[in-house]
């Protein structure tokens, strides 16, 4: 099997050290584990990337046994990680092993404990599983889903076990959420093979790219006494600049506010106070990312 290599010119801003954990899905071999890896550095450069190797080389039912253990050994070492080195870790799951990742970051919502992302490929579960939700809870950042409805073992051997369950891994996930990021892959040409996580991998750095970059909680200088909602009232708003998702606006009054990216407000009051706080933003921004590449979608 020969793995594609490609190269990621993005910038994917990430202020302290990372570490991803790749759990690998049924039948996945070490030649195959290896491959990923090889993609996943270039996905995530510079970060520590750990493959969780587990019994996964039998047949689907005992494969499916065995993942309950590698769920409750995932668990706990996650769990009993300092908050620091938790809150900097990435789960990526292929196949059964994305159901594996969801299942851990459900659990880990029952604690109050959060890491910084997922990735969900192929996943071989139920595309309506309540998981979903309490997983989102378990995040600081997103969790990106790749799926293809062209997967050919999703499409002929999942619904032998699931009848009549679409898996998450053919059409997505149907509920909403704007921190759930999906993207379709593309099937190789003349291939039947087409369920291999070195294929959604490809797809899932290019969805990476059109993510702006984790930016830490930034310090807003204030003007008048300012609450953090997020404000209902956008029609009686105009943005004056945007700048990495970061916005200054103006009330048809007069008044000006500054909106964070998760449109949290973090200031408010006279134009020329807000202003200065924009610009002070705006500095801050630019020192987190020297290399001045802006992330798709994103206005200077």
């Amino acid at each position: 099997m020969k793995f594609c290599i490609f190269t990621f010119t993005f910038f994917y801003a990430f202020q302290n050290f990372a570490e991803v954990f790749f759990v690998p899905g049924w039948m996945t071999g070490f030649s195959r584990r290896s491959g990923s890896v090889q993609i996943l550095r270039q996905i995530y450069p510079g970060h520590k990337i750990s493959v969780c190797s587990w019994d996964s080389r039998r047949s689907w039912e005992i494969t499916k046994l065995n993942s309950i253990y590698q769920k409750d050994k995932l668990l706990k070492e996650i769990a009993a990680m300092p908050e620091e080195r938790r809150k900097n870790l990435i789960l990526v799951g292929h196949s059964i092993g994305a159901e594996i990742v969801v299942d851990i970051l459900a659990k880990l919502s029952l604690r109050n404990l959060k890491i910084h992302s997922a990735a969900l490929l192929a996943g071989a579960f139920p595309c309506d599983d309540l998981r979903i939700p309490a997983a989102l809870k378990a995040v600081n950042q997103y969790i990106c889903c790749i799926y293809n409805p062209d997967d050919n073992i999703l499409k002929y051997l999942y619904p032998l076990d699931f009848s009549g369950i679409a898996p998450l891994g053919r059409l997505g996930w149907p509920g909403k959420n704007d921190r759930f990021l999906e993207m379709r892959s593309r099937t190789p040409e003349y291939t039947f093979f087409n369920h291999f996580a070195y294929i959604y991998l490809e797809a899932l750095g290019e969805l990476l790219k059109s993510i702006p970059p984790d930016i830490p909680d930034i310090q807003v200088l204030q003007d008048l006494p300012n609450r953090e909602i997020k404000p209902v009232d956008g029609i009686f708003w105009s943005d004056e600049e945007i700048f990495y998702n970061w916005k200054l606006q103006r009330h048809y009054s007069g008044k000006y506010r500054i909106l964070s990216p998760q449109n949290i407000r973090k200031a408010h009051g006279r134009e020329d106070k807000i202003r200065q706080a924009f610009s002070e933003v705006k500095q801050v921004l630019q020192q987190l990312n020297p290399a001045g590449v802006p992330p798709d979608g994103v206005h200077n």
